[in-house]
């Protein structure tokens, strides 16, 4: 696993309402030079596909949001933009939120607390692979 990460031509969406959690998040990718964009709820972040750019290379996807909880947006996300790898990231893990959370098209499923190496760890893979924002 790389010990430095040069990822400034992504970009990640952190979908998280809790300040601490998305605080957490930002500071840990802030190193890698990433651009990170915010996003508080489950409208938010549709809205941003249905009316914008909607250059994204990873999402992480919080699933307790308000308007529209993290499992019904990722699967409106992936009706939109399917090729953008979503990553769930919720404290509320049980076998049925993992499995909804697949079955509405997550790439993958972390559970909180994340561990820095655990979330670079899974991340890396889709930011190092995935479909350049920057070229869609």
């Amino acid at each position: 696993m790389n010990l430095y990460y040069d990822w400034g031509e992504k970009i990640i969406l952190i979908v998280e309402d809790d300040d601490p959690g998305y605080q957490y998040f930002e500071s840990l990718l802030r190193k890698t030079g990433v651009k990170i964009s915010r996003f508080r709820n489950g409208v938010e972040i549709l809205d941003f596909f249905e009316q914008g750019d909607g250059k994204a290379d990873l999402i992480l996807m919080d699933i307790l949001i308000p308007l529209k909880n993290g499992i019904e947006a990722t699967a409106a996300i992936k009706k939109i933009r399917k090729e953008i790898p979503i990553v769930v990231v919720t404290a509320y893990a049980s076998p049925d939120i993992q499995k909804k959370s697949f079955m509405a098209g997550c790439d993958a499923y972390l559970t909180k607390p994340v561990l820095p190496h655990k979330l670079l760890q899974t991340i890396t893979p889709f930011i190092e692979q995935g479909v350049n924002a920057t070229n869609l």
